[in-house]
């Protein structure tokens, strides 16, 4: 068994020998979705697909055997993959691992979990394992000497998902629909070990990151556009099926600075395969927040209140004074609304029993007022790096109390307080 860890290893294309690696110097500063067809020297990766991981935890084990490459529905390969050289059983059930060792296989078994992620700690095992022992370790791997991404250990990881390549985007393509390319076309993955034997036997042990529409469970509505959901889904993969570096950053929700920049593409959630599909214990739990109780999604607004220090979804600061607004329009009274101070500059209003009424017709759908009035939350001005001045109001689409006898009506916008959901200190 190879203990000793080297610095680098260059892996040849598929098909290419070793002295061929030299022929080519040019930098490359493309992007997944802006290098085209010039990958199509590259393999194909493999990884489980949503259906799969929908068995129990046996029957996950088993398809782990025979899945060879993804072979998903929703994936069309143009060309036939050689079959893996090495076979990974993750999750290894107990089970499992019982069987393995009355057949006496060739096998090696190891218990790992993503740095610093020590809750998600997972057993797999991988057939040959004499053959899997004796490669030698390496903490890097580059396609090429000084050509191409350099691939080190702990660093994300596009892998390709089509052989060939699929064309890529226009230049003048949405964000949109470069994203859409991304998922389509490429897996992420986390590398953890990197071996080879040679230059054209090179091999990366990795975990699968998820796209949420991949999960069993389905997309949820906190996830955002560009979030990934790291998991202990182990798969040994052929270096030649990396494709490019992938900047993913950690989504810390206990951090409270208001400071944390995310990556264009981040992680905050993860999946633990240990744990049957359909248990909702296999998705990490998130942060709760606002006093609805719910999670955080980063493309819609939250506010922080400096009193109290709740987050208030800017949906369910809506959803309270539409309320306010309905009971008054009912009455005929809807007009501005005048802040009350109170001591220290808070409100001297308290959260109303109408509030948490609102939260109800909220959780069952019902909005009595749709139509009728339209609450929103705009920016007015700017007063620092993400720090702005907001303005509440309600427009009024239809005439309220004596207005139905005066004549012709317009829409109207009142002005309206905007204060935290927990407290009632005002916002802004």
């Amino acid at each position: 068994m190879s203990s000793e860890t080297e610095t680098e290893v260059y892996f040849s294309p598929p098909g290419v020998r070793d002295s061929d690696t030299e022929e080519s110097t040019e930098d490359h500063d493309e992007s997944p979705e802006t290098q085209g067809t010039e990958m199509s020297g590259q393999m194909i990766g493999r990884k489980r697909t949503a259906s799969e991981m929908e068995d129990d935890a046996s029957a996950v084990a088993d398809s782990y055997e025979n899945q060879g490459t993804r072979q998903g529905s929703e994936v069309v390969y143009t060309n036939e993959p050689d079959p893996p050289v090495y076979t990974v059983i993750c999750p290894l059930t107990p089970r499992r691992k019982r069987i393995l060792e009355e057949e006496n296989e060739d096998v090696t078994i190891l218990r790992v979990y993503p740095e610093q992620l020590s809750y998600l700690a997972i057993d797999f095992a991988v057939k040959p394992g004499s053959s899997w022992d004796s490669l030698k370790r390496y903490k890097n791997a580059q396609l090429s000497e000084r050509v191409g991404p350099q691939f080190t250990l702990g660093s994300f990881a596009y892998v390709n998902r089509h052989l060939p390549p699929q064309p890529a985007p226009s230049e003048d393509a949405s964000e949109e629909e470069k994203l859409e390319y991304d998922k389509a076309n490429f897996w992420v993955a986390l590398v953890s070990e990197i071996k080879a034997e040679d230059q054209a036997t090179v091999f990366a042990r990795v975990f699968w990151l998820y796209w949420p529409d991949e999960l069993p469970m389905g997309r949820q509505p906190y996830h955002g556009k560009r979030e990934l959901v790291m998991s202990n889904h182990v798969d040994i993969i052929e270096a030649q099926t990396l494709t490019w570096t992938a900047e993913i950053s950690h989504w810390n929700e206990s951090d409270d600075s208001n400071k944390t920049q995310l990556g264009e593409t981040y992680w905050r959630q993860t999946l633990d395969i240990n744990k049957a599909a359909g248990d909702p214990r296999a998705l990490s739990k998130l942060r709760k927040f606002c006093i609805c109780g719910g999670y955080d999604n980063p493309e819609l607004e939250m506010y922080q209140c400096l009193g109290c220090r709740t987050w208030n979804h800017e949906a369910c600061l809506i959803t309270a004074m539409e309320q306010r607004a309905w009971e008054r329009f009912k009455k005929g009274t809807l007009t501005n609304e005048s802040q009350e101070k109170g001591e220290n500059g808070t409100s001297s209003r308290k959260p109303s029993k109408m509030t948490k009424r609102a939260f109800k017709l909220k959780l069952k759908g019902k909005k009595p007022w749709a139509g009728k009035l339209e609450g929103k939350i705009s920016r007015v001005d700017k007063l620092g790096v993400d720090e702005f001045i907001h303005a509440a109001t309600i427009r009024q689409l239809v005439p309220q109390g004596k207005d139905k006898i005066n004549g012709p009506f317009g829409p109207v916008v009142w002005s309206m307080e905007m204060n935290c959901l927990r407290c009632n200190r005002p916002l802004n």
